[in-house]
């Protein structure tokens, strides 16, 4: 009855004890986490459940604690992202994904993480971009790096240049430009000019000065219903070698189309383009060719060009400069060469002797006639021994070689894989004391050697050129003067071929064979056939090679697609080169008509007003 009591008490006493340990280590599992230690507080947790699987307790708190962790460094990685600190984010997230591998929202932000370390990068790209005028370019490397980091300086930087680009497509003078959209009907006949200006200026509310130098007696007859005012303006101005300048938001003035006054009135822009792939002389040839531009400079240490014109030939450069500096395009040849060479040698048959001598006792040669004397077996010598030659081989040989090229387009690349034989020659001059042997070594390559050209066009196909050799040299044997003659044996074929991106070309058929058969028998009977075997060997030798060449391009970059609308663009006449300007819309509904009469000519002036 004692003892049970006791068994009871110890039982109990062992219960309460690690009941305590386990609420011990929760406590301290708890602690961990709230501190931040969250790795070892849920480690301390999945320890006592490989003690006791079935607690309950234990599994509520390890969910509880995953998720208050996820949650915290969750936050703190969004936290330290906001503030720049992007190494501090990273480790955060890189903790939820080991305290939960599959979570979605961590591996979001570290893929993101991983796409604003390449925005600097980036940046430069679409800085690149703007210096060749490739404002749409620029502009969206710009968005892509503003939608995961709104606070990049660089970028708002780069932004602010990209609408000071755009600004200049923009319309200076707004309300100057509502005015002129207005649409107007003019019916005048040999009327003065000055007096046509007067009343465009009354019923338009436009200002119209003329230069000092304007002829008075200037006429013009014009007939137009219902077009815009600056199309009016721009008929008279023509009629009369005429040009417009804009002084502010009301105000045109008119001088002659006269080089002096064209330099007098004429607005000037300087622009330096920084050029990536074009090379500055040749942009410098294409601007003064299409442009006729004077003042230009070209720096070759920068590659940038320089020009200093008015705004319509600077638009027009920046356009032909954004449509001609591309990068070259460029091909990756996955190029295989092998040579595979067959041969087979067939030795059958007897070795006889085909010498017989008498030699002496000390085993020379047998010079006199009275050395013949004392003739024995031991004296008697025959060359060579007699024997069975049974031997048959195959050679069965892999040349291999697999370069793969990079190339730029219209560019060669050179491969050679082999020897550079030295061909000795020998020169002799002659002397007072003798004949002056003078060598020198020449180099020959040998072995296997690839030319491929490539030019990548359009659509994605590529024409290759390509010019393969392959050859071996076998010295011969010296000339008199001392000369070493090499025998170059060579097999070279010369193409074009035009393959899509990754289809595979194989050229094959440049082949050689060599048959080659000696023989060494007793005369007569050695050529009876079936038992000439027997009475002599002969050696077959039959050699098969076969050269087999496969090439596959794959484009590496080709050229970025242009719209038409980006490569075609009006520029003026041959005399008066101007851009065009935006859109500026359709003229607005008609209200109400007003009607002016000139006073030296008899016309009808209507002009349409909102």
């Amino acid at each position: 009855m004692n003892r049970s009591r006791l068994l009871m008490s110890l039982c109990l006493s062992t219960a309460l004890a690690a009941c305590s340990s386990a609420q011990v280590a929760n406590k301290e599992a708890s602690d961990l986490i709230e501190q931040g230690q969250y790795e070892a507080g849920l480690a301390r947790i999945e320890e006592g459940l490989r003690e006791d699987p079935r607690d309950t307790e234990l599994h509520l708190l390890l969910n509880s604690g995953r998720a208050k962790a996820v949650t915290a460094l969750l936050t703190a990685g969004d936290t330290d992202r906001s503030r720049r600190d992007f190494v501090s984010a990273r480790q955060a997230y890189g903790r939820v994904l080991t305290i939960e591998p599959n979570n979605r929202r961590a591996q979001d932000a570290l893929r993101q993480l991983d796409y604003l370390r390449s925005q600097d990068e980036k940046l430069e790209l679409a800085r690149g971009d703007l210096r060749r005028g490739d404002i749409y370019g620029a502009d969206r490397q710009v968005k892509q790096i503003l939608e995961l980091d709104p606070k990049n300086d660089g970028a708002l930087e780069l932004q602010g240049n990209i609408r000071l680009v755009q600004s200049r497509n923009v319309i200076a003078y707004p309300q100057l430009r509502t005015r002129l959209d207005r649409p107007v009907t003019l019916e005048f006949r040999d009327a003065n000019l000055k007096t046509i200006f007067e009343v465009l200026s009354q019923v338009a509310g436009l200002n119209f000065i003329f230069d000092k130098d304007l002829r008075p007696d200037m006429k013009a007859t014009i007939f137009v219903r219902d077009v815009r005012i600056e199309d009016a303006v721009e008929l008279l101005l023509q009629q009369n070698q005429l040009h417009q300048k804009v002084v502010n938001e009301n105000t045109l003035l008119i001088y002659p189309d006269s080089p002096q006054k064209l330099k007098d009135y004429q607005e000037l822009v300087m622009r330096t383009f920084y050029l990536t792939s074009i090379d500055a002389n040749t942009a410098l040839n294409m601007i003064k060719t299409m442009l006729k531009t004077r003042d230009v400079f070209v720096d070759e240490r920068l590659n940038t060009l320089t020009m200093r014109d008015s705004e319509d030939a600077i638009r027009m450069a920046e356009k032909l400069l954004q449509s001609q500096d591309q990068s070259n395009p460029e091909v990756v040849l996955e190029v295989e060469v092998m040579e595979v060479a067959t041969q087979r040698i067939l030795d059958l048959g007897l070795q006889w002797p085909n010498t017989f001598g008498v030699v002496n006792s000390d085993g020379s040669a047998v010079t006199l006639l009275d050395q013949l004397k004392g003739i024995n077996s031991s004296r008697i010598s025959i060359s060579p021994s007699p024997q069975a030659k049974i031997n048959a081989q195959d050679n069965d040989i892999n040349t291999l070689a697999s370069p793969v090229i990079r190339v730029s387009n219209r560019e060669q690349a050179r491969i050679h894989i082999g020897q550079r034989v030295p061909i000795i020659s020998a020169t002799s001059v002659p002397s007072t004391q003798g004949p002056v042997i003078t060598e020198s070594v020449t180099y020959l390559d040998v072995g296997l050697k690839l030319e491929v050209q490539p030019t990548v066009h359009l659509n994605n196909e590529v024409a290759i050129k390509i010019a393969l050799e392959v050859s071996n040299a076998t010295p011969l044997e010296p000339t008199r003067q001392g000369t070493i003659p090499v025998q170059v044996d060579t097999r070279n074929a010369q193409t074009t071929l035009r393959l899509h991106d990754g289809e595979t070309q194989i050229l094959a058929g440049l082949m050689r064979n060599d048959h080659g058969a000696t023989g060494n028998k007793i005369p007569g009977l050695g050529d009876i056939p079936g038992l000439g075997r027997l009475f002599g060997s002969n050696k077959d030798t039959v050699g098969k090679s076969e050269l087999v060449l496969s090439i596959t391009p794959r484009i590496v970059r080709n050229l970025p697609y242009q719209s038409p609308s980006d490569m075609e663009f009006p520029t003026g006449t041959e005399t008066s080169m101007h851009i065009q300007a935006p859109d500026r819309g359709t003229p607005s509904t008609v209200n109400n008509n007003v009607m002016a009469t000139p006073v030296a000519s008899t016309v009808n002036v209507v002009v349409e007003k909102n």
